[in-house]
């Protein structure tokens, strides 16, 4: 079948699902890909849905999305209520059929969908609909390390109807897409490999940005930032400061571990390591600080550690995936094993103190692989996907009708 005619005589169309706009890696990178996609020739809507009431919501207008109300194609952003994270099969159920509907109306090119939530119910909808190409982002995997193995089980089983009726899979980083395919979701060569979209904007320079932080300027300083979520084994940050007096560390983000990370920190570091709370702009702040900390169980790909290659500050972090794979592949950093603990993150932050030619080494590598996550470079590798994916789209087995799509999950999501 040959490429859609209408496809070739007007920009590219692609509607992209994200499961809530909180203040997270797909939330930015999915406002830098509309920005990226534009100055390409692609249009984009973004659909999102609301965020929980522990989370930060992202402004996406203050940010140079236009609103829209979806009745006819137009790009911006619209917003469904009935899309969110967590257990309710019914308004599950109600996003899936507002979602058709909106397919329906516009008429994409391509519906994109990012997380688990949207990535179940925006490709059911499409499926259904009969969209052109449909496409899903992994930042990471719920699969393992989040719940029992009989919720496990059942995600994997979704995820893998799901992809069988996805045309283009992509995963932010090579972990990632190794557990996927070792967890049977998709062959191998079927993930690709993208990394993710990461918008590096002016940051302030080290002494203005303690200034802001209150951070004296002789101080050892370190960060973590992140959801307060068990996956982001923050308990670990806290006994690294606890092991050193002398050092100083910053959390900066919020999430349900806030009570018992704040009573663990008040009962053995004192005033030494703050709990910020969740900060809009920490990308442009990580240059008052001597290193990033990830001490994460896992991870699709941090953008944080993108951030800190950018502005020259070293990362230290466990050999887990997708920590492995940002201060291995797309820069440089400490990597640490798991079984050492909070004793060898310590052991790491120390030799960066002790040795600033090993740090400035790190640094000076970091930072030109920043170019690998520049948005634009992005967004030219999915809009060449997406282009290949139409004109081939014809060689492929029709879809499943609407009643033989996948069912939705019953657990909560990510």
């Amino acid at each position: 079948m040959p490429p859609d005619s209408a496809a070739t005589e007007r920009p590219l169309r692609v509607l992209r699902v994200l499961t809530r706009p909180n203040l997270g890696g797909p939330t930015r990178q999915a406002i830098a890909l509309w920005h990226a996609h534009k100055a390409q020739g692609v249009e984009t809507l973004l659909v999102t849905g609301e965020v929980g009431p522990e989370e930060v919501r992202v402004d996406l207008a203050a940010h140079g999305l236009p609103a829209v109300d979806g009745a006819a194609w137009r790009p911006g952003f619209l917003t469904l209520s009935s899309l969110r994270r967590g257990l309710s099969p019914l308004r599950d159920l109600r996003a899936g059929r507002e979602l058709r509907k909106l397919i329906r109306a516009v008429r994409p090119d391509v519906v994109h969908s990012h997380t688990s939530k949207a990535g179940a119910l925006a490709r059911r909808a499409a499926i259904a609909e009969g969209t052109k190409v449909i496409a899903h982002t992994f930042h990471g995997h719920v699969l393992q390390d989040y719940f029992g193995p009989l919720r496990s089980g059942l995600l994997a089983r979704i995820e893998r109807r799901l992809a069988s009726r996805t045309d283009l899979l992509f995963a932010v980083s090579d972990s990632c897409a190794d557990e996927l395919a070792e967890l049977g979701v998709a062959a191998r060569e079927r993930l690709r490999v993208l990394p993710p979209a990461v918008e590096v904007g002016p940051a302030f320079e080290r002494a203005e940005a303690r200034r802001m932080l209150g951070i004296p300027d002789g101080a050892w300083a370190v960060v973590s930032v992140g959801r307060l979520v068990p996956v982001k084994r923050l308990q670990d940050l806290v006994a690294v400061c606890a092991e050193a007096p002398e050092l100083h560390a910053d959390v900066l983000g919020d999430g349900p571990l806030l009570a018992p990370l704040r009573a663990q920190a008040a009962a053995t570091c004192g005033d030494r390591l703050r709990l910020c709370g969740a900060e809009p702009d920490a990308a442009r702040l990580l240059a008052a600080y001597d290193a990033v900390v990830l001490p994460s169980v896992r991870e699709g790909l941090p953008l944080v550690a993108v951030e800190a290659f950018a502005a020259g500050v070293p990362v230290v972090g466990y050999d887990v995936p997708g920590v492995r794979d940002a201060l291995q592949t797309v820069g440089r950093g400490v990597l640490v094993p798991v079984a050492d603990g909070p004793a060898g993150l310590l052991a790491g932050l120390q030799r960066l103190r002790c040795d600033a030619s090993f740090a400035a080494d790190l640094c000076d590598h970091a930072r030109r692989a920043v170019a690998r996550c520049r948005p634009e470079a992005v967004a030219e590798r999915l809009r060449s996907a997406y282009r290949e994916a139409l004109h081939t789209r014809g060689e492929k087995p029709a879809r499943l009708e609407a009643r033989s799509a996948p069912r939705l999950p019953s657990a909560e999501q990510r």
